[in-house]
């Protein structure tokens, strides 16, 4: 003998769906947005206070490097005759170091006919 029982439901199709949030479903649909945009606001803060407080900006102010003379150098020319010669008030050793910043210099071989600057003032 079998015993067969029906569970009858009522389902309305013309009744409206309703969904109701929990508490974590509310923030990962309103909190992840929010905190996104808030990290994004606060990176554009950062990027733009860095770049007020740059104090590499380019200025419309005359720029105000080394005054040089350009030296060709002769037959047993060395730095050192040549910073001798040149007017200037540096001291020599001081003056030499200049010419080879200026110039890029590793050594102080000279090869006749290179075109060295020498600061002036």
């Amino acid at each position: 003998m079998t015993t067969t029982t029906a569970i009858e439901t009522n389902i309305d199709p013309r009744a409206g769906f309703s969904l109701q949030l929990t508490r974590r479903g509310r923030l990962l649909l309103l909190g992840v947005p929010a905190m996104v945009l808030a990290a994004a606001l606060l990176a554009a803060l950062v990027f733009v206070a860095g770049s007020l407080l740059n104090q590499a900006q380019a200025t419309t102010a005359e720029d105000h490097g080394v005054q040089a003379v350009e030296v060709t150098v002769a037959e047993g020319d060395t730095l050192w005759s040549i910073a001798s010669e040149a007017e200037s008030g540096t001291n020599v050793q001081q003056l030499i170091t200049q010419i080879a910043e200026l110039n890029g210099l590793d050594s102080a071989q000279l090869q006749p006919g290179q075109v060295l600057y020498v600061p002036a003032e």
